[in-house]
């Protein structure tokens, strides 16, 4: 009789070690759906603030060379939505040299460019600096 009370006794806890690891495991998948659901959302923010970034830098290189090819390119102060973009704007004969400065809230960072006078076309692309 104490044979089949041992083993009774010893079945319950196997039961329960094993509930026990199931519950901690189930746990740490949840914890770890948690934390990927949140680095996504971050990562999506990064994104997000990247290609606004690449797309502000082609529009701009877009309109250095209109205003190459069209009229006359200046040095000059733009600000709109959390943006401040100034424009250093060097004539070396036969290309200007732009270097274009980007501020928001939180980073700035610096590009250069060369446009050709008489085509217009993009002549170097380079960064110069920046912070976060």
């Amino acid at each position: 009789m104490k044979i089949y009370q041992r083993l009774f006794q010893n079945h319950r806890g196997s039961v329960l070690q094993i509930v026990l690891i199931v519950f901690m495991m189930l746990t740490l998948a949840l914890s770890i759906t948690a934390f990927s659901i949140l680095q996504s959302g971050r990562n999506l923010k990064s994104i997000d603030m990247l290609m606004k970034q690449k797309n502000l830098e082609i529009f701009l290189v877009k309109y250095y060379s209109d205003s190459v090819q069209n009229d006359i390119l200046l040095s000059d102060d733009y600000s709109f939505q959390n943006y401040q973009v100034e424009t250093t704007v060097d004539d070396f004969g036969h290309y200007y040299e732009v270097i274009t400065t980007i501020t928001m809230v939180d980073y700035h960072y610096q590009f250069l460019t060369e446009i050709e006078v008489e085509t217009g076309a993009v002549l170097k692309f380079e960064y110069i600096g920046g912070s976060i």
